[in-house]
Parts: structure tokens; sequence; C-alpha cells
């Protein structure tokens, strides 16, 4: 297994779990890294990340964000609000579990 791959994983979700990179995107960058590191279509330890990644595709990006508008932006800053509210206990929690499962070896 990519050992490269392996620390992305855990830089994003360690980052993602204190807050230091924003939610939709952290959740976003670790769903994508999900087939790097595991041969699992489905692996439970990724479900919630790629589940939130489907839930809020629609939201752009921190890179998209120049070209859309304000009126739009404080809609989708609601609704990411909103689905942080929700989902960060479960987020930290999952974020706990990759880093621990990536971290070692």
């Amino acid at each position: 297994m990519n050992i490269e791959a392996r620390r992305e994983v855990v830089a994003a979700a360690q980052a993602l779990a204190d807050g230091q990179i924003c939610f939709v995107d952290g959740v976003r960058r670790v769903a994508a890294m999900r087939s790097a590191v595991s041969s699992y279509d489905h692996d439970p330890d990724f479900l919630l990340f790629v589940a939130i990644d489907s839930e809020s595709d629609h939201l752009p990006g921190n890179e998209a964000r120049d070209h859309c508008s304000q009126a739009w932006l404080q809609q989708c800053d609601k609704e990411a609000g909103e689905l942080e509210a929700m989902y960060s206990p479960g987020v930290r929690e999952a974020c706990a579990v990759l880093i621990t499962r990536f971290a070692s070896d």
C-alpha cells in the first residue's frame, strides 16, 4: 500500500478533526483518497466521508467560490454550516479511526 497516500489520509483527517481546513473540503479530500489506501469499494471507515461528499456535491469548493454570486455563496455557506453541525461529531470520530488505522506501520 502506498505509504505517501497513507500519510496524506492521516494529515487530511487530522486537519479536518482539528478544524484547520474547511469541513466540506476536508471531507471531500478524505473521501477522494479512499481508493488510494483501501481496496474495499465500501470501506466502512470511509463511508461517512463518502456520504457527506455526495450530500454536499452541489456546494462549491474553495477553488470555485470566486465564480459564484454572493447570494449563492451565502446559501451554500448556510447549508455547509448545517452539515458541519450535524455531522461534525461523527466525522471527528471517523477521523480518529483513520488516523489510528493509517498512522500505524
